[in-house]
């Protein structure tokens, strides 16, 4: 299909559509979090440090982004004509070129933080390339067996936390390993696998053509939400557990009780989600689930990092 047919600004907008920044930005924040919410008090941030890690991060979601699209042409032609690939605005081949710039772009990156702390021993290359293949092999692989994939992005979900807290270990020893971020990323983990659980529900049609097993096309849209629902429900046990842990519970931050109330609030939006999803399957609203839930994520994640920077520029 030529995409001579496309105006140059569909032609821009459909190669930054393809990288669904939004979702690498969530991406980013999550290790972010991990580094902020566990350097101890006294110690000042990196911000160029933390800028890094988050380019990094977009860059090799970007990349999985794109390399989900190539592999998921076929659905999407039933599912999502209008994406990049489907539509014509870029072909394939010009994909993969695309695709492999962010992933050089990505290593970049992260051997560019590496340097610059040589404690870490590599530790960023070496995370971005895990983090980085297993997301292309859920493209091109665990997506098809259903539920496994939907357990694959929660563990990357989990180890974006996980690198944040080893990241500050390593760099600040004598604070001891902060378990809490951890804590906060498996409960994350938790809601991002009931996103990609839901997600399965507008795509049906598409995935039982393409014969890809995702439990809403094994077991159909009432089990799917009921599944979704209750991984939901981690998310929400991880939002109200947060609130009240002594590690963030500091009084005397102007910001607290302003935290605190956006983080009832995000409880609050991902509790109805989680229940409306019980009641409405539809393609649409499903749809609709799963965008407002990548925007609670990056609040839930937002609300603790700013709350920290506050804390840690008082002292506290």
């Amino acid at each position: 299909m030529s995409s001579d047919r496309f105006s140059k600004k569909e032609i821009i907008l459909s190669y930054i559509t393809i990288l669904r920044l939004v979702n690498g930005l969530v991406a980013g924040v999550a290790a972010a979090f991990g580094i902020v919410l566990s350097l101890p008090s006294g110690v000042e941030i990196n911000y160029l440090n933390l800028i890094l890690v988050v380019i990094a991060t977009i860059f090799v979601s970007s990349q999985a982004m794109i390399f989900n699209d190539i592999a998921d042409r076929e659905e999407d032609a039933i599912n999502a004509p209008h994406r990049p690939i489907p539509s014509g605005k870029i072909s394939v081949k010009t994909a993969k070129i695309y695709g492999i710039i962010f992933v050089v772009l990505s290593l970049l990156t992260a051997l560019s933080i590496d340097l610059i702390n040589t404690e870490l021993y590599g530790l960023s290359v070496v995370t971005l390339i895990i983090f980085g293949g297993s997301l292309d092999l859920y493209n091109f692989k665990l997506k098809r067996m259903g539920f496994w994939g939907n357990l694959t992005i929660g563990f990357n979900v989990v180890a974006l936390f996980a690198y944040g807290s080893i990241h500050t270990y390593i760099l600040h020893p004598a604070a001891g390993l902060a378990w809490v971020p951890i804590c906060v990323g498996i409960c994350a983990g938790s809601g991002n696998v009931g996103r990609e659980v839901i997600k399965g529900l507008p795509d049906i049609e598409g995935d039982r053509e393409a014969s890809v097993r995702t439990i809403a096309v094994k077991f159909g849209p009432k089990v799917t939400a009921v599944i979704g629902s209750l991984f939901l429900w981690g998310l929400i046990a991880g939002a109200l557990i947060s609130s009240i842990l002594p590690m963030y519970v500091v009084t005397t931050t102007p910001l607290y009780l302003t935290s605190q109330i956006i983080v009832y609030l995000i409880a609050a939006v991902a509790t109805f989600l989680a229940i409306a999803i019980l009641f409405n399957q539809k393609p649409k609203w499903a749809y609709i689930t799963k965008e407002i839930l990548l925007f609670v994520f990056l609040a839930f994640l937002l609300v603790f990092i700013i709350d920290k920077i506050v804390r840690l520029a008082l002292g506290g």
